[in-house]
């Protein structure tokens, strides 16, 4: 039996108020290998650093048999005396060498830093969020680093395919608590998806036993106030003696459907309470007359040629995208993804549009939203769509009728981000162009933009390195490799 190398007990973590985690109790064995998911504020990277002891609880106990290494997301790259082995590892991340670490793209960044923490062996691992900025060659490099890894390893991350290739448990972290589910992602989704049913089979039962009990009442109370007015009016007459028997059978019978009425709504009072996720209704995008194009391939390519200071991106490249399609752009870090659609939102050389092309952009790092007024305000005052929508669509991505009248500058990092992807959708375009849309947000929002994507009737122009996101969106894939642009696959 493996040993044990860390347990939470009774530990709770709360923030102005408000109880971030409350676990009763978690533990973690030896070479044990745990994803972490959630949504955005759920509280994972709090978990993540009472684990490595970066963080101490406000109540109970953290214990750990073992030292565990520490991958934080968002932390700086910093010179540190290097050994052969983290040379020999940074050239298999094909990390470049560099002397002025501000030079590094975020991907280089990302895999400078894990190389360190790497090569710095410890018997337990945290990362969070280690694959955010790199290309799929990246993570494919450092999916087989961990996983001939010797220890105990529990990562964050939204990779569904990171998640399925070396999660052997999956941890959700939601409204406090940390739910475990024995498996891999797929697994995981799985699991929910069988209490999703089992969920609604209850939902369904209470609804049918609630509304046969309520019209239990209803018929036990009309009956009892007809055998009552029967009652009255016999009463009201005079009776003679042979008949007393036959009222007193009556008034018998009301007060017996008194107690049925009172019997039944006993039942209906201790039957317990069932609620299911009201999932958002598919959004219906209102497309005015003005922005309608008629042009099969609203954006074409003649001989596009790409080039950043010596090093050449594209040569002479053709392509056409048609109307109404989803396209992906997919290649490796620096390949020139996010060049390309900044060539064609600007309609530069060799690029082709069609007069009524409107641009709708979003950009990495698009989530630096600074703005006072309240989230609501902010975004009517930025579209012509009537109110309904615009909460529809929040609705879509999560935000709850309260999070409308929060100030702009006050949203987390996901919200802001969540914001910033809807105020694409809400510009009046027919052109939507999101260069890597699923960093920094969670798997479920991740998976509400596939939804909205999917139901948006105009064209799609998207990069990304989240495979599952690809394939679940994309009408065709052109990839960025050895500076030409390749269509390799449309559906």
């Amino acid at each position: 039996m493996e040993e044990l190398v860390l347990s939470l007990e009774a530990v709770e973590i709360d923030f102005n108020g408000k109880k971030i985690l409350d676990i009763p109790q978690l533990q973690v064995y030896e070479n044990q290998r745990i994803g972490i998911i959630g949504d955005n504020g759920s509280g994972k990277t709090t978990l993540a650093k009472l684990i490595t002891g970066e963080m101490l609880p406000d109540k109970g106990r953290v214990r750990r048999e073992i030292p565990f290494g520490w991958f934080s997301q968002g932390a700086m790259a910093e010179i540190l005396p290097e050994s052969g082995d983290q040379l020999a590892l940074m050239s298999r991340l094909q990390v470049p060498a560099r002397e002025d670490l501000t030079q590094l793209s975020g991907g280089e960044s990302t895999k400078f830093r894990l190389a360190q923490v790497l090569v710095d062996y410890q018997p337990g691992l945290v990362l969070d969020e280690p694959t955010t900025h790199l290309d799929r060659e990246g993570i494919r490099i450092l999916t087989d680093e961990l996983r001939y890894y010797y220890g105990t390893l529990l990562f964050i991350s939204h990779d569904r395919q990171f998640l399925n290739e070396l999660a052997e448990t999956i941890w959700e972290v939601a409204d406090g608590k940390v739910t475990v589910y024995k498996g891999n992602f797929d697994a995981y989704q799985e699991q929910k998806a069988l209490a999703a049913k089992t969920a609604q089979q209850a939902y369904d039962n209470f609804q049918k036993e609630k509304q046969r009990l309520e019209g239990t009442v209803r018929k036990k109370q009309e009956q009892a106030r007809k055998a009552a007015t029967v009652s009255k009016r016999k009463k009201q007459q005079k009776i003679k003696p042979d008949r007393l028997s036959s009222s007193k059978q009556k008034d018998t019978v009301e007060k017996n459907l008194h107690k049925g009425a009172k019997a039944a709504m006993s039942r209906l009072e201790r039957l317990e309470e069932q609620s299911i996720r009201e999932e958002p209704r598919p959004l219906r995008f209102p497309v005015p007359q003005a922005l309608l194009m008629h042009n099969s391939f609203p954006i074409q390519g003649a001989e596009v040629n790409l080039q950043v200071g010596d090093k050449v991106l594209l040569h002479k490249a053709d392509f056409q995208f048609g109307l109404g399609k989803k396209i992906a752009v997919i290649g490796g870090n620096g390949s020139g993804k996010t060049t390309l659609l900044q060539q064609i939102v600007t309609d530069g050389a060799g690029i082709r549009l069609s007069p009524k092309v409107r641009f709708a952009v979003y950009r990495q790092l698009a989530y630096d939203l600074t703005a006072t007024e309240p989230l609501l305000d902010y975004l009517l005052k930025e579209t012509q769509q009537t109110e309904p929508f615009v909460r529809a669509l929040l609705h879509n991505l999560a935000f709850t009728p309260q999070t409308l009248q929060t100030p702009v500058a006050q949203l987390s990092g996901g919200q802001r981000t969540r914001l910033a992807i809807a105020a694409v959708f809400l510009q009046p375009a027919n052109v939507l162009v999101l260069d890597e849309p699923t960093n920094f947000i969670d798997l479920a929002t991740i998976q509400a933009l596939e939804g909205l994507l999917k139901a948006y009737p105009g064209t799609v122009l998207f990069t990304s390195h989240d495979p599952y996101f690809v394939a679940a969106v994309a009408d065709e894939v052109w990839q960025l490799v050895d500076q030409k642009l390749v269509h390799i696959t449309s559906h």
